[in-house]
C-alpha cells in the first residue's frame, strides 16, 4: 500500500499535455435512475471536453426506467437529453450523447447496446480507446495527459482506479462500521488493484525470464469506473458480461496476455452507504469471481501469448482469491482462538496492534494525500472527506469479516434461488446523491 501510493505520488505530476492530436476517448456511462448523479458527473466531463478534441461521452439509459419511478418524475433519460443539448451548445460541437437501451438486462447489456451505437455513430479510426465510469463519477482533471502517455504504448486496457469517497461538505455521518470500510477500500484500491497491474507490466511477455513471469504474473480484474479498453479489443473478449461486467474483460484479457497499463490518478465514485448495499454488491462481485472458469474456458479457445499452463495457473489464482475472500475470517479467528488456547498472548496481541493501530493508521494518513492530491475538473482542487479515526480505527480490523458478507450473501442466494426454481437474480446499487451536492 505505501509503496504504490509512492508510486502513484511519483508519477502523477509527469503526465505531459496530450496536445490536439492526442488518443480519442470515448467515455461511456451506463445510467439507470440516476437522476441525483448525473449533473455533477457531466459538468466534469463537460470541464475535460473544453480541451480535449477528442473526447466523447455517451451517456446509456434503460427504457424500463419509466415504469420504476413515480409518475411525474423525468426519467434519467429526459434529464441526460436536457443536460447534454445544454452542454453541447455551451462547447459548440457534439460532446455529448444519449442513447437508450430498449431490453431488460443490466448493466453489462447496456453497455453492449452502446457500443452497437458507437459503431453507427463514430466508425473506427486508428488507436481508440471505449472508457466505462460510473454515473456518480468525478474523473481526475490530469485524465487527458495521463492516458495520452499510457496509450502512447497501446495497452489493451488501461485502469484508472475508483475509490469511494463522499465531499467534505456532504451532509449526515456515516457508521463506525462503514468508516472501517473506507480505509479497507483504500488499502484494496491503491494496495492491491493497482500495485497488480504494475506487476503485471513487470511481468509483459518478452520482458522477464518466462518461468519468473508465469510465477509472478497476477491475474487482474477491471473495475468498472475508470475502466479503458482499446476499441478493437471488445469484440476479442466477448464483449460485457452480465453480471459483472468489469472482472471478466480484466480476467480474459489477463489470460490471452495482453499488455495491461494503469493511470496513477483515480475516479472519485460514491461510496456504499450501509453495510447490506455493499453485501449486495459484493455479492455480485463473487459471483463475477466464481465464474472464473467460463473466462478460462473462452481465453483457452482463442489465440492467447500465453501457455495453457499460465492460463491455468491464472485462473487458480482468482478462484483462490474468491476462496480467500469468503474463508479468510474463519481462518483468522481459528487461528487467534488457537493461540488464546495455547496461552500464546504475544501473537496475537501483536496481530491486534499491526491490524487496529498501525496499518490503519498507515491507510487514513496515505488516503488524506491522494484525496489532498486529487484535482476535481473546473477547479484548483477536491475537498474530501476522511472518516471518523475513531469509529474507522476501531472497526478496521473487522473489515475481512464486513467484505466477506458478499461471498456469503452470494451462497445463501444461489441456494434460496435453487430451492425456489427461479434464477438468481441481482439488483442495482442505489446512490443518495452525495457527490452531487
Amino acid at each position: 500500500m505505501a509503496l504504490a501510493s509512492r508510486s502513484m505520488r511519483r508519477e502523477a505530476p509527469d503526465a505531459p499535455d496530450a496536445g490536439e492530436d492526442g488518443p480519442v476517448l470515448t467515455v461511456v456511462i451506463p445510467a439507470l435512475r440516476e437522476q441525483a448523479v448525473m449533473p455533477r458527473s457531466l459538468d466534469c466531463f463537460a470541464e475535460l471536453a473544453a480541451n480535449w478534441p477528442g473526447l466523447r461521452v455517451v451517456v446509456v439509459t434503460a427504457v424500463r426506467e419509466a415504469a420504476e419511478i413515480p409518475a411525474g418524475q423525468d426519467t434519467t433519460e429526459e434529464l441526460c437529453h436536457e443536460l447534454a443539448r445544454g452542454h453541447n451548445e455551451q462547447l459548440g460541437r457534439e460532446i455529448f450523447h444519449v442513447v437508450s437501451y430498449p431490453g431488460q438486462g443490466r448493466r453489462a447489456s447496456q453497455l453492449n447496446h452502446a457500443v452497437a451505437f458507437l459503431d453507427e455513430l463514430f466508425p473506427p479510426q486508428g488507436d481508440e480507446y471505449v472508457a466505462v465510469f460510473d454515473a456518480d463519477a468525478v474523473p481526475d482533471a490530469r485524465l487527458r495527459g495521463q492516458f495520452a502517455r499510457a496509450a502512447a504504448r497501446r495497452p489493451a486496457m488501461i485502469q484508472q482506479p475508483m475509490l469511494p469517497a463522499l465531499p467534505a461538505r456532504a451532509a449526515g455521518g456515516r457508521s463506525a462500521v462503514m468508516c472501517g470500510q473506507d480505509l479497507a477500500t483504500f488499502r484494496r484500491t491503491v494496495g492491491i488493484e493497482y500495485r497488480r497491474i504494475k506487476v503485471a507490466c513487470w511481468c509483459r511477455p518478452s520482458h522477464r525470464p518466462r518461468w519468473v513471469a508465469a510465477l509472478a504474473r497476477p491475474m487482474v480484474y477491471g473495475v468498472g469506473s475508470g475502466i479503458i479498453v482499446r476499441r478493437d479489443v471488445i469484440e476479442k473478449v466477448g464483449f460485457f458480461q452480465e453480471p459483472h461486467d468489469d472482472l471478466a474483460v480484466g480476467h480474459r484479457l489477463s489470460m490471452a496476455g495482453e499488455p495491461i497499463d494503469v493511470l496513477p490518478s483515480v475516479n472519485i465514485v460514491e461510496p456504499y452507504q450501509d453495510t447490506a448495499s455493499m453485501a449486495r454488491a459484493f455479492s455480485s462481485v463473487a459471483f463475477a469471481n466464481a465464474a472464473t472458469r467460463h473466462d478460462y474456458r473462452f481465453a483457452a479457445s482463442r489465440p492467447s501469448r500465453l501457455t495453457r499452463f499460465e492460463q491455468r495457473l491464472l485462473a487458480a489464482r482468482a478462484l483462490a482469491d474468491g476462496a480467500a475472500w469468503a474463508l479468510g475470517p474463519l481462518v483468522i479467528a481459528a487461528a487467534a482462538a488457537h493461540l488464546v488456547a495455547r496461552r500464546r498472548f504475544a501473537p496475537v496481541a501483536g496481530a491486534a496492534v499491526l491490524t487496529g493501530l498501525v496499518e490503519p493508521a498507515v491507510a487514513y494518513r496515505l488516503r488524506g494525500r491522494l484525496l489532498d492530491a486529487f484535482h476535481t475538473p473546473g477547479t484548483s482542487g477536491g475537498s474530501w472527506q476522511q472518516p471518523q479515526r475513531a469509529a474507522a480505527f476501531a472497526t478496521y480490523p473487522l473489515q475481512p469479516a464486513v467484505t466477506a458478507l458478499g461471498p456469503w450473501l452470494l451462497a445463501v442466494r444461489a441456494s434460496a434461488a435453487r430451492l425456489r426454481g427461479r434464477p438468481l437474480r441481482f439488483t442495482k446499487t442505489e446512490h443518495l446523491g452525495e457527490n452531487a451536492h
